[in-house]
């Protein structure tokens, strides 16, 4: 048997154990439950395991398998991470850490749907009892469930994974394909499955078959460029329902050797970069000086294909704006936590503030002008009203004084009357005000009037 050959319970093959969705699990510590309508409960007091957590599982389960199916396991942290192929860093220490409590908070609930081969069983336990650092000499103890090693035992009812694939896929829905496609040829070289059922065994956001299809399709290729396993890949309408399409996957031979052969010391494959629009993009947002460097592009090309340009773009311009040095691994961070999300976030609002006040600034501005172009006004309609009093006769003006004294409202009038304080201010405004109205009459009456239809006729 192949050294890295892990053996698998078809139903962790056939049901979810993690998840695709990384910023689901980031942001969903206080756990999630997801149901299959076959009856299988998945709880997570925690975050959700995603590929990561995948692969350190697995390289565990190697490891009891190894051991005679050990149940308790004492490893060196840095063996560990070096074997899954992970970095050796402080950040990849507390990442294993961080999947230990993911995998200790995992609960598994089968509803009369666990099949051993002989018949369907309802069961429910956990898959880590528990962990802990030896503070000694720093060695990862790990204590599995008895009831989940007895199960990974298969009873003559497993496949067998095997490592090294599992984890060169980069893609999470590539790797969990991989999984499902492991168990489903039993019966031949042929396994037919209608497109929204695979979906939510997956499970995948997407619902419609015009949408899972091109995604199957590209995980189909990844995985027979990625590993030995050959899989063709085609769709056809489902006989019953016209509608509904029917995914059809058929087993090819396998590559005769390891599709990703070890590189010769000093030489390495050429980095196929697509040329397409979005991937050239996101190396423009790269500094110049790191828009060359391999190793960052293959970050760059490997969280693109798993989330997408809007996720590395955003984290690329977080480092961008924070790493004043070690760029490579603040860029890696960065990715793995999705920092972008915030800093965007953050932009978002900031811009959202800047439009409000541009536009308070835009309706102050306005209302200055327009109090201005009012004033003005004024103070040119009452210049002409002071220019027409001047050039009235005494008995004009004493007949103007009259109108102005009778639109006064009654206790103002009183106190003109009076001579009280402010009477001649107050007159003279009253004055100005009848004057003014009596040149926009005199100026409406000296309008030409357009002619009547029966004038035209």
């Amino acid at each position: 048997m192949t050294k890295d050959l892990v053996k698998h319970n078809i139903n962790f093959l056939e049901y979810p154990l993690w998840f695709q969705d990384d910023r689901l699990a980031q942001t969903s510590e206080d756990g999630m439950v997801w149901t299959d309508i076959q009856g299988y409960v998945y709880r997570a007091g925690y975050k959700p395991p995603v590929k990561t957590d995948a692969i350190f599982l697995l390289y565990l389960l190697l490891q009891s398998q190894r051991s005679n199916y050990a149940e308790t396991l004492t490893l060196s942290r840095y063996q560990v991470l070096q074997d899954c192929g992970f970095g050796t860093d402080a950040g990849w220490y507390d990442r294993l850490e961080e999947s230990l409590k993911r995998w200790k908070m995992v609960g598994i609930l089968f509803e009369g749907t666990f099949y051993d081969d002989k018949e369907y069983k309802a069961m429910n336990f956990g898959i880590i009892d528990g962990w802990e650092i030896r503070k000694e000499d720093k060695a990862l103890k790990i204590w599995f469930s008895p009831r989940f090693i007895e199960m990974m035992r298969g009873n003559g009812f497993f496949k067998y994974i095997k490592f090294s694939e599992f984890k060169q896929l980069r893609s999470s829905l590539a790797t969990r394909l991989y999984e499902i496609l492991s168990k489903s040829f039993y019966l031949g070289d042929t396994f037919s499955v209608e497109a929204c059922l695979l979906a939510e065994k997956i499970p995948m956001k997407e619902r419609y078959a015009a949408h899972i299809v091109p995604k199957i399709r590209a995980a189909v290729a990844r995985i027979n460029k990625s590993t030995n396993s050959r899989f063709d890949f085609s769709t056809r309408p489902s006989d019953q329902e016209k509608r509904k399409t029917i995914l059809c996957f058929r087993k090819l031979t396998e590559a005769a050797s390891d599709p990703v052969p070890a590189p010769k010391p000093k030489e390495k494959s050429p980095l196929d970069i697509p040329q397409t629009d979005e991937v050239k993009a996101l190396i423009a947002l790269l500094p110049p000086e790191r828009q060359n460097q391999r190793t960052i592009l293959e970050i760059i090309l490997g969280f693109y294909q798993i989330h997408g340009t809007a996720y590395v773009a955003r984290n690329i311009r977080y480092t961008r704006k924070h790493a004043t040095k070690n760029f490579r691994p603040y860029l890696l961070k960065a990715l793995r936590g999705d920092f972008g999300l915030a800093m965007e976030e953050d932009e978002e609002v900031n811009r959202q503030t800047r439009e409000k006040e541009t536009k308070r600034i835009d309706e102050i501005t306005i209302k200055q002008v327009e109090d201005s172009r009012r004033r003005r006004l004024e103070e040119e309609a009452q210049k002409r009203a002071r220019a027409y009093i001047a050039g009235l006769a005494q008995v004009e003006k004493a007949v103007l004084e009259r109108e102005a004294l009778a639109s006064m409202p009654e206790k103002i009038r009183q106190q003109v009357e009076r001579n009280g304080v402010g009477a001649r201010i107050m007159m003279t405004l009253a004055m100005d005000r009848v004057a003014i109205a009596r040149l926009e009459a005199a100026k409406v009456r000296e309008q030409p009037s357009l002619p009547s239809v029966e004038a035209t006729e």
